[in-house]
């Protein structure tokens, strides 16, 4: 390199980590996969910074930046090293990492067990200094480590005939540790998933918590109740009695996490058994006599077990009605995941970025400058999110996975977006949403969600929002919409639900299946339907239609203690309404057309679940 004193390029990759940390179960599984990644990676960094005369380069994050709430660290550890020590320490710090993990192992599974294969995947790279200025050395560092990840370290484990792990089937299931507590001691799990799910027991680990979905789907009604709490007297009678209800039925496995963010009625044990353990009783649906009676072990013919459920349900709907009374739905069962990710950042890292995007120069300054960044961008994400009642994941800046309450979920997505600085600074961001509900697989909603950012990242400029609905039964949509534009994709999915001056306008649902029948005329459909129906309306024509189409599906509502408007101003209101609905339909539809079947479905969705 071009320095007084060459120096070597080393950089570490922890491979395999979206996949180990998707493969999770529950939110606890989820968030204790991204805390064993951000744990090994500041093991790295800091073990590695030891090194005299060496100089990290990303990230800028340190082991005391990992906590317990907000993990940040990146899976990749970039460093400058003094000459001919490189390759020696990388590979020290592989060892290293082998080691940690192995503490933590024999903490979760109280003796020592034999070495496990397949996690962790430390790999890296070492460029000798004299190679060349920096940019060439971390060019041919890129190229080396794409080179390494084709190469696959082959071992012969001690292996015996066990059934498959149900989360990562392509690794056997181990004795269950004693650790490990009694409604899980029939799972089948692998080693390194027996770490995730019982890290809370170890020392690291002992800080960790996460809330669960339901906890995070009902938090919006559970805050409303605990904010009205002192205004309605009848409330903490409802809540004392669901309380009582839900303790009948046996000793609760669940230990549920309250949400900070959460009200809080001081000196009330039943306000506070609704913060943390409360949060999946106020679902009607979850008091079910034959699921109730599997995870309880009861009897689920006992006549008095059936009361006990009854009784549950009828508190949780008493409960929803008195919340009615103050304006207040019933708690929504549905949250979303949000994963965000920069778009070619490894290209703009390597000073060779999209066309059109200002080029970085590649240098140890710059890239050190790059990585302050991120860590800025993190808690900004952090910040955000809080304030929305989003629960982060991890956040690095470059990429985020994080769980949010459905009715604010397009809001979350929409101020983590705003929080990436434009280029040049650094790379567009791609975004990946998916509303589910709660009682649905986590895992299963977290692969779609990265489908959906998947989706956004293969428009032609990416820099799009993938989002999607996935409904307990099974229906489901999705679409994908540019970032780009005058309101933003987040404004025109709540067409049916808008703010500001048209707040009183709805859409009803009906649209919907007008849209579906007139689809043909509109916008000509797919090639099949062209050649059988010939009556596609030229464009203008097939705009009026389709403002037509929304003005006779909208309507104004009078909500209680508003003056109705009259007529006159109603038909004002609704004309204005139809005219931006009818352009937000067409903004969300591909080019050439006016009409987006999975965008309608999923903005309906939003009306109906979400608002």
């Amino acid at each position: 390199m071009s320095e007084p004193e060459p120096r070597d390029l080393v950089v570490i990759a922890l491979s395999g980590v979206q996949r180990y940390i998707t493969e999770s179960r529950t939110t606890v599984d989820l968030r204790s996969a991204s805390q064993i990644v951000a744990h090994l990676a500041a093991e790295a960094v800091r073990h590695l910074s030891t090194v005299p005369g060496a100089r990290i380069v990303f990230p800028t994050s340190t082991r005391e930046d990992v906590s317990g709430d907000d993990d940040g660290m990146p899976n990749r550890v970039v460093a400058l090293l003094p000459p001919e020590q490189g390759s020696q320490a990388a590979a020290n710090i592989q060892t290293y990492l082998a080691e940690t993990w192995e503490e933590w192992v024999e903490e979760v599974f109280g003796a020592s067990q034999y070495q496990f294969p397949g996690w962790p995947v430390v790999q890296w790279v070492s460029v000798p200094g004299g190679t060349g200025t920096y940019a060439q050395a971390w060019s041919l560092a890129q190229r080396s480590l794409t080179e390494r990840k084709n190469v696959r370290d082959f071992s012969q484990p001690w292996d015996e005939q066990r059934e498959l792990c149900s989360l990562s089937p392509r690794w056997r299931s181990c004795e269950v540790p004693d650790s490990a507590p009694k409604h899980q001691r029939k799972e089948l799990l692998a080693q390194p998933n027996w770490v995730k799910r019982l890290w809370h027991t170890t020392e690291t680990g002992r800080a960790s918590g996460f809330a669960s979905t339901n906890a995070i789907a009902s938090s919006p009604y559970r805050n409303a109740v605990l904010k009205t709490w002192q205004k309605d007297s009848a409330l903490p009678d409802l809540v004392e009695y669901l309380h009582l209800c839900a303790d009948a039925l046996g000793e609760d496995p669940v230990r549920e996490r309250p949400l900070e963010w959460l009200a809080k009625v001081p000196g009330d044990e039943h306000a506070r058994w609704l913060r943390g353990r409360g949060a999946r009783w106020v679902f009607p649906g979850s008091w079910h006599v034959e699921v109730l009676a599997r995870e309880f072990s009861r009897d689920a013919a006992d006549p008095g077990f059936v009361r006990i459920v009854r009784d549950g349900w009828q508190a949780a709907r008493a409960l929803a009605e008195a919340m009615g009374g103050h304006g207040v739905g019933p708690p929504s069962p549905h949250l979303a995941v949000l994963v965000q990710d920069l778009d070619s950042m490894g290209r703009f890292l390597s000073g060779r970025p999209r066309s059109g995007s200002s080029r970085l120069r590649v240098s140890e300054k710059e890239h050190q400058r790059i990585s302050r960044l991120l860590s800025e961008v993190a808690r900004k994400q952090r910040a955000a999110l809080k304030s929305v009642g989003g629960t982060v994941v991890y956040a690095g800046g470059d990429d985020l996975l994080a769980l949010v309450p459905a009715a604010y979920a397009l809001e979350a997505a929409q101020v983590c977006h705003d929080t990436i600085p434009p280029p040049p600074n650094l790379p567009t961001a791609s975004t990946g949403l998916l509303f589910f509900h709660h009682d649905s697989s986590l895992r299963h909603a977290l692969h779609r969600a990265h489908e959906l950012l998947a989706a956004a990242k293969r428009r032609p400029d990416k820099h799009a929002l993938g989002v999607g609905m996935l409904r307990h039964s099974g229906a489901h949509a999705e679409c994908v919409l540019d970032w780009a534009g005058d309101t933003g994709p987040a404004t025109d999915l709540k067409v049916f639900t808008p703010e500001g001056p048209q707040a009183r306008v709805r859409l009803a649902p009906g649209l919907l299946e007008d849209l579906r029948t007139e689809r043909v005329h509109l916008d000509g459909g797919d090639a099949r339907e062209r050649e059988l129906f010939r009556h596609v309306l030229p464009l203008e024509g097939a705009r009026r239609e389709l403002r037509r189409l929304v003005s006779r599906h909208a309507h104004v509502r009078t909500s209680p203690g508003e003056h109705p408007l009259g007529a006159k101003k109603e038909n004002e209101l609704r004309s204005e309404f139809a005219d931006r609905a009818a352009k937000a339909l067409e903004r969300m539809a591909p080019p050439g057309r006016l009409v987006d079947e999975g965008a309608v479905r999923v903005a309906l969705f939003l009306r109906q679940e979400a608002s």
